[in-house]
């Protein structure tokens, strides 16, 4: 894929957390534990909160997002490490994200780099999202927080950010000091510090939180590309996406929600909670499948409305408002834009 013509101007990962949980790689769990000081004492908080020392030697394992932000703040207390974020991004390595690593390294441009990170991010963590915007003269790396853990926000988003420099001064050989960062949270009481870990300009109170960069950047070649390479780890990580998509976000899951309350259905703000991802993760993942939700909405909708019609004698009010319309003139006019008919037609014309 040529890093100047991206196939569509907004990527990102669209998978969640098996069991509706998020997660981080034991790799990453295991940086955050020697970053705070891999002293008896982070080990016994890590185990309190039911981290053992062998789940983080376990390079397969899977370590729940939550009871390990929980020991961080704590950790983040009692030695007095408010910067925390700074400290852990600074220390994640390209090398620390398993196959995704291996495929922004191996990737022929910035570009491809880029375009990786974003569409493989949910293979080794799942509680924020990264989206990438192609924007006239820039390129914009968005991260969109997803853990619901609004106290947790600043941490995240510092090592995530510093994640995203790290990787990509790694690969193009070169500071990033053309990068402009933007965090969409005031400046902490130590934002000084903020100019010893990032290259670039540093911003507070954005609207979101972003890294900007010129365009220019998605054609330079990567220090360290594999065509070979890359592929093999591209295959391994479509396996990846495989596995974590039919254990959670699939079609049959969403019209499963979407038909278990057919006069209230789940919104897509509604849908993302259930799968721990954000709406607009939701919104790819349908267009994916060449859908969206209106047209899963009416598919429902239209479904249950022309069942209720040929086999049962329910008037038209009662299966309008037992699909959740308020007037009966709504669902008429939704019907006939369904079937070409109105639903008395219908039910007279069906076979029982």
């Amino acid at each position: 894929m040529a890093a100047n013509t991206p196939p569509e101007n907004k990527l990102a990962s669209s998978v969640s957390a098996p069991g509706g949980g998020h997660w981080v790689s034991s790799a990453y769990a295991n940086l955050v534990f020697n970053t705070m000081g891999h002293s008896d004492e982070v080990e016994a908080c890590f185990a309190r909160h039911g981290i053992s020392k062998e789940q983080l030697a376990d390079s397969s394992a899977k370590v729940a997002f939550d009871p390990l932000s929980d020991a961080i703040f704590e950790l983040m207390e009692s030695q007095n490490m408010p910067d925390a974020g700074l400290s852990i991004g600074r220390q994640i390595h390209i090398s620390s994200h398993g196959a995704m690593g291996v495929a922004v390294i191996s990737s022929e441009t910035v570009g491809q780099a880029i375009h990786d990170a974003a569409k493989y991010y949910h293979t080794s963590i799942t509680f924020c999202d990264l989206e990438v915007y192609y924007d006239k003269d820039s390129v914009i790396v968005e991260i969109v927080e997803t853990h619901g853990n609004p106290d947790f926000q600043t941490v995240v988003v510092e090592a995530m950010m510093l994640t995203i420099q790290n990787a990509l001064e790694f690969v193009s050989g070169q500071s990033l000091d053309c990068s402009q960062v933007v965090f969409a949270f005031s400046p902490p009481e130590y934002a000084s510090e903020y100019g010893n870990f990032f290259s670039g300009e540093v911003n507070f109170n954005g609207d979101k939180h972003m890294m900007i960069l010129p365009k220019a950047i998605l054609d330079k070649r990567c220090i360290t590309a594999d065509e070979h390479i890359h592929r093999l780890a591209e295959d391994q990580l479509q396996q990846k996406m495989q596995e974590l998509r039919s254990n959670n976000l699939t079609m049959g899951h969403v019209l499963e929600l979407m038909r278990r309350q057919p006069n209230n259905m789940p919104s897509l703000e509604d849908l993302a909670k259930v799968f721990n991802v954000s709406s607009r993760t939701i919104i790819r993942y349908l267009q994916a499948e060449n859908t969206t939700y209106r047209k899963l909405r009416d598919s429902v909708h239209k479904q249950l409305a022309t069942d209720a019609l040929r086999n049962t004698d329910h008037s038209i009010d009662a299966i309008a408002l037992g699909l959740g319309y308020q007037d009966t003139t709504s669902f008429r006019r939704a019907f006939k834009r369904w079937c070409g008919c109105s639903p008395s037609e219908y039910r007279n014309k069906a076979p029982q």
